[in-house]
């Protein structure tokens, strides 16, 4: 393994011992890879303790470093790795909560079927983040919707529409289905993805304006907000199917809906192993 892989590992666990023992060194030889390290730069960056390896003052910006090389490095490797054999390919996958829940386990295990020494990497979080890790390289490719993500190639999988949750006991809950000039000036329970993405494209283009009390950063919070009467709020169809929330669920005489699929970066040529993925996302639509 890397020296610099090594040195960010200490940096995670702040421990020699511990980092020896995952990545199947010996203390010492982690240690002097340490001071090997230091006598190579001139400059101490730890700060060996009774309670651990502490990073020393203004040490932080050369690790930083460390990890932009340790990126390149495993780009590299991959690359390479899957340009000639699907043996050892390896895809880092971003989700969203719903298809993480929903779709992607399925997508993963007919897939793995076929071509099971592909290995994952997958990481589950909301629209924003997910689009900073696929334009930084950090993610080969993401399941998003197609309105978060306008500048990468994007295969859509699904429609899914959006979904009025409310307390069980409120007015709202007594219709079949809720216009969208309903819910407005109603007290609004604003969810992980807040106004940034669909939901409030569609309050502007409206002119909706919901009296937003409480804003949470993770859709199943929002919606135990909701289960004990602190407001409304919109989520998407696929997020609350089976969710454990005793909610009244309404769809919109409108039928809002947004699009799901598989994104992935125009600017970085994509391996085997993703290339094979893409293509049984794409057959996945076309079947859908």
């Amino acid at each position: 393994m890397d020296k610099y892989q090594i040195i960010l590992d200490v940096c995670e666990t702040k421990n020699i011992s511990k980092t020896a023992k995952k990545l199947n060194y010996t203390r010492s030889a982690v240690s002097q890879c340490i001071k090997n390290f230091e006598q190579e730069i001139g400059l101490s960056i730890f700060n060996r303790s009774k309670t651990g390896m502490e990073l020393l003052p203004n040490t932080e910006s050369i690790i930083e470093q460390l990890r932009i090389i340790c990126d390149a490095q495993n780009q590299i490797q991959q690359i390479a790795s899957n340009l000639t054999s699907l043996d050892s390919g390896y895809i880092r996958i971003g989700t969203i909560q719903s298809i993480s829940y929903h779709i992607l386990p399925d997508i993963l295990r007919l897939f793995s079927d076929t071509y099971p020494n592909i290995t994952f990497d997958i990481i589950v979080q909301d629209f924003q983040p997910l689009t900073d890790s696929l334009n930084s390289g950090q993610l080969d490719c993401i399941f998003t919707s197609k309105f978060a993500i306008p500048s990468a190639n994007f295969v859509p999988i699904m429609k899914d529409e959006l979904m009025l949750a409310t307390p069980r006991n409120h007015p709202l809950a007594e219709k079949l289905s809720i216009s969208l000039a309903d819910i407005d000036k109603e007290d609004f329970v604003l969810s992980a993805d807040k106004l940034d993405f669909e939901t409030g494209k569609i309050f502007e283009m409206n002119n909706i304006h919901p009296k937003i009390r409480y804003q949470l950063n993770e859709d199943f919070a929002a919606l135990k907000m909701v289960e004990k009467g602190f407001g409304i709020t919109i989520l998407p169809k696929l997020l609350l199917h089976n969710a454990p929330f005793d909610v009244c669920v309404r769809s919109f005489t409108e039928h809002f809906s947004r699009v799901l699929g598989v994104a992935w970066s125009k600017d970085i040529p994509p391996s085997l192993a993703l290339l094979k993925f893409l293509d049984y996302v794409k057959k996945l639509e076309l079947s859908h």
